[in-house]
């Protein structure tokens, strides 16, 4: 509890101290939806220029520098002068004025409005995410590894987090760990695990992220609080959102719920009175963004242009020259040094040929007509084989969503749903490039592809939040409609014609019905059950790893099979592994050969070579096998484990057995 509660905190408050740049109103509250990612911008500044200036970059450090810069921030607004660029007129700018921060007083109805939505998201991660041992999947091993190693080398770099426990060699030479270094903070500061700071990343920043970013996107563009509060709402139960986390990868959760707070920061600070604040402030959360999950910028921009013309207020050229230059600048310091890497980072983005070439039938298929893409929580995902369509709480609601969906494109009509274009705007768009990226064998096709490593269920999750505001956007304009037809041939007042009651109605029974519909437990538990499959999901391996933990000598590592979640053993507990961070394929004939070598040795695989000497070199001491698993690519085979005379069974928990190596099997006849 501690650490998840140290976890939000962490991800929170840094970047929330930047809303005091702006005076106390509706732009600080816009500042404060995109809190997470401007803490992981001002971590990604830190993280780039501690180590070139020479300081220290420990995690805590990066933690001290992002306060510290979030001050300076603070104090270098009061200080500056007001009204450079069209700043709001009637502040106080006295001295003693400008350091005084006034408080910030919601409408009771905004505190309702966002408070819903925000527990039924949270209610339904717990359900998906929660009481795990571990998060799902091998990438939030991955993950966790990644922080574990900035704990224990005391360094944020990118060098650090992609090494191995023993003989330490980069094995990337980029990738974006900013959300990394978070999760280490608040795993030092809590002395909890970093497991449980990954799960409220899950459970909490991300779903509250996107409820304040959904919520203050449709509130800008004046729509009412109960018409914010459904479409803050659906996409926790229309989408792919809890789908997402699939294979462990939470910053793949997490990103696209930031990038509706982005997006709304650049389109205000190109049509809102502070262009230069507004801009820096985007242009570090965007950094912030990018240096955690890259590819969710994209999202970002395309719902900045959806915003941009609907935005009250006047488009001054002063200020979308001076926006998006601060932006720039914004963006360019935190990621300065870590320029050449991200361009220069190939990884995956590889020429992928297209899933159905020259197939426009298929291709459309996918993105639009399989029913599949409708379901309650996205799962499983379209083309993938399975359905639970014959579920009648799913069939059920899909036809709801889809109902909902086809009239949502009335938002053009409707004066009063502008707020859902943007949204409209971006699923067209996201939809169309879907389409042609999977038919297209066009080296333009590719290069495109390749921003989301060329995979259609990547892009799927880019945007899962459109269809859940989409569809409350076709409620709403039903609700219009039938408004508009009452007072039209009932001949009602003007007063109904002029009422918000019918679109509240009509948002509000969706959005119950849908969260009515998710919560019966054979809609969602289905997909709660293929997280409990990816994952640790009882105390026995609690119970092992702290034995281990307890009786590993120093120096000594642990062999474990990775298809097990054992990965957990170093990220929780601090335990050297004998495998440690996958090696890009460049290096890993040099890097894995030894390991695999005394692996073979140590559970008498047939056809293995003596491995001896190898278990020496990396000091394996035991070595642990089991979780209900079939062993990972035929890696062992269970009888032989416990037949060799290389290793003795020491304890059990369960299904997992720890094995202590023998002397046979550190047999090495150099050694010594």
């Amino acid at each position: 509890m501690l650490a998840g509660v140290v976890a939000l905190v962490v991800a929170v408050v840094p970047g929330a101290l930047l809303g005091f740049v702006l005076p106390p109103g509706r732009y600080r509250w816009a500042a404060w939806t995109a809190a997470p990612a401007l803490t992981l911008g001002l971590a990604s500044m830190a993280m780039g220029w501690l180590p070139a200036l020479g300081l220290p970059h420990s995690a805590m450090a990066v933690l001290v520098a992002e306060v510290i810069l979030a001050g300076a921030a603070i104090l270098a607004s009061r200080l500056v002068a007001r009204g450079l660029v069209g700043d709001e007129h009637g502040e106080d700018r006295s001295r003693l004025g400008r350091f005084r921060l006034p408080s910030v007083r919601p409408r009771r109805a905004d505190v309702i409005g966002i408070t819903i939505p925000a527990v039924i998201n949270v209610g339904f991660g717990w359900l998906m995410l929660g009481r795990l041992v571990a998060p799902a999947g091998w990438d939030a091993m991955h993950h966790g590894y990644f922080s574990r190693r900035i704990l224990e080398t005391g360094s944020a770099t990118i060098s650090s987090a992609c090494s191995s426990s023993i003989d330490s060699i980069p094995t990337c030479e980029f990738y974006p760990v900013a959300t990394n270094v978070l999760w280490a903070q608040a795993a030092q500061l809590s002395g909890g695990h970093v497991s449980a700071a990954m799960t409220t990343w899950s459970v909490l920043v991300g779903p509250l992220a996107l409820v304040a970013g959904v919520y203050a996107a449709v509130r800008a563009l004046r729509g009412g609080p109960v018409v914010a509060a459904c479409a803050a709402a659906a996409p926790a139960l229309v989408g792919p959102f809890w789908f997402s986390a699939i294979v462990g990868r939470i910053t793949q959760l997490t990103g696209p719920c930031m990038a509706v707070g982005i997006a709304l920061l650049i389109a205000l600070a190109v049509r809102g009175p502070h262009p230069v604040r507004m801009g820096l402030l985007a242009g570090l959360s965007s950094a912030g963004l990018i240096m955690s999950h890259t590819y969710d910028i994209l999202l970002a921009g395309v719902l900045a242009l959806g915003l941009l013309p609907l935005l009250p207020g006047p488009l001054a050229l002063r200020r979308s020259l001076a926006a998006p230059g601060s932006a720039a600048v914004g963006g360019l310091v935190a990621l300065g040094p870590f320029l050449s890497g991200l361009t220069g980072a190939k990884a995956e983005r590889v020429s992928y040929a297209a899933a159905f070439p020259g197939q426009f039938g298929k291709s459309f298929e996918f993105w639009v007509t399989d029913p599949q893409r409708y379901v309650l929580f996205g799962f499983p995902s379209p083309a993938a084989g399975d359905s639970q369509l014959d579920v009648p709480t799913i069939r059920i609601a899909a036809m709801l969503t889809v109902a909902c969906l086809v009239a949502a494109p009335l938002c053009l009509v409707f004066r009063q749903l502008r707020w859902a274009r943007p949204w409209l705007f971006a699923g067209v768009v996201f939809t169309a490039v879907g389409i042609w990226t999977t038919m297209s064998d066009s080296p333009s096709a590719a290069l495109v592809s390749g921003l989301w490593y060329g995979s259609r269920e990547r892009l799927r999750l880019l945007i899962f939040p459109v269809h859940g505001v989409l569809t409350v956007a076709g409620a709403v304009a039903v609700g219009l409609t039938v408004q508009w037809l009452l007072g039209k041939f009932v001949g009602r007042a003007a007063a109904w014609r002029e009422s918000t009651t019918p679109a509240a109605v009509a948002a509000s029974v969706v959005v119950l019905s849908l969260t009515v519909l998710a919560a019966v437990p054979a809609s969602w538990r289905p997909l709660r059950n293929h997280f409990e499959s990816l994952a640790p999901v009882d105390d026995s391996y609690r119970s092992a790893f702290r034995w281990l933990a307890a009786n590993t000598p120093p120096g000594r590592t642990v062999a474990v099979d990775r298809r097990h979640y054992l990965a957990w053993l170093y990220v929780d507990y601090g335990v050297p592994e004998l495998f440690g961070v996958e090696p890009v394929p460049t290096r890993e004939a040099d890097y894995y050969a030894g390991r695999l070598r005394a692996w073979d040795w140590l559970v008498d695989k047939k056809g293995a070579r003596p491995g001896g000497c190898d278990v020496r070199r990396f000091a394996v001491e035991y070595l642990v096998v089991g979780g209900g698993l079939e062993p990972f690519e035929g890696s062992y085979d269970p009888q032989r484990v416990a037949a060799s005379d290389r290793l003795t069974l020491v304890h059990q928990v369960g299904t997992l057995k720890v094995y202590r190596v023998t002397e046979a099997g550190r047999a090495c006849p150099t050694a010594g």
